[in-house]
């Protein structure tokens, strides 16, 4: 059975004041951290873009070069299935 946990703060010494949920956004951190230190993925890799719009309406997370000039795309999933995510690879290398 799924148990709810709550956080409570403590506001004025003695008023206790719950936390509300919030949705964590683990893809937006981990975009964050690629975009400052790209070596964690390929240490000849240089990022030239974030959040790239392209001509077919989608956003490319990471638009990157790597040692021979060629584009290197990183893209970060979650909860997609994985006909989406094959459809988007094929859209960007068209």
């Amino acid at each position: 059975m799924p148990q709810d946990v709550k956080i409570w703060e403590i506001q004025g010494g003695n008023v206790l004041k719950e936390i509300k949920k919030s949705k964590l956004e683990v893809e937006e951190r981990i975009e964050n951290w690629l975009e400052k230190d790209i070596s964690i993925i390929s240490s000849d890799l240089l990022v030239i873009g974030r959040q790239v719009e392209t001509d077919f309406g989608g956003v490319i997370d990471l638009l990157c070069l790597d040692y021979n000039g060629d584009v290197v795309i990183v893209e970060l999933k979650r909860d997609k299935t994985p006909r989406e995510v094959t459809a988007q690879v094929l859209d960007y290398a068209s």
